[in-house]
């Protein structure tokens, strides 16, 4: 390698450096705010009695779980925070959790983009001994969901169902 060349990658390398420096700095110096959605942690208590069975259901926040969208405006970066969620259902027999992660199997969505949402407890059925759940799968601040019922037994099996509708249009 020459002198030359030797000069022009050190050259290089100084710009490249100089270029990232100046970057840092900029992105430092912009201002952020955060926002948490919802803005406080939170767990709802449900329950109910069946045939002398109590029965109950918890829809809560995930601690440190969140869905992340970012944008600029004038300067300054909005960072939100949308909190994560899961159900929990308390029959005589079972404890069961229920995060969005059940479902993506099946549903195929980006659990990065996706957040959990519990409609509530739709009615019980006494031919199959279940509890049906209304929940949706969901990209905040868009109008992609997956509406998903949710049937758990009274003696801890589940399964789920995607509904379908059809267009009005």
């Amino acid at each position: 390698m020459t002198a030359e060349s030797q000069m022009r990658t050190h050259m290089n390398k100084l710009l490249i450096l100089l270029f990232l420096t100046s970057l840092n700095l900029t992105l430092n110096a912009q201002e952020i705010e955060e926002f948490f959605t919802p803005e406080h942690p939170f767990t709802h208590l449900f329950d109910t009695t069946i045939h002398e069975t109590k029965i109950s259901w918890r829809f809560e926040t995930i601690h440190n779980n969140y869905i992340i969208q970012q944008f600029e405006e004038e300067g300054t970066i909005f960072r939100v925070k949308y909190r994560d969620f899961q159900l929990r259902v308390i029959t005589p027999n079972s404890n069961q959790v229920f995060n969005k992660m059940y479902f993506q199997d099946s549903i195929g969505f980006d659990p990065e983009m996706f957040t959990m949402k519990l409609l509530g407890l739709e009615g019980y059925d006494e031919q199959t001994n279940e509890l049906q759940f209304f929940l949706t799968i969901t990209k905040p601040e868009t109008d992609w969901t997956y509406p998903i019922y949710l049937y758990v037994n009274m003696d801890g099996v589940s399964r789920f169902e995607l509904p379908t509708f059809e267009d009005d249009y």
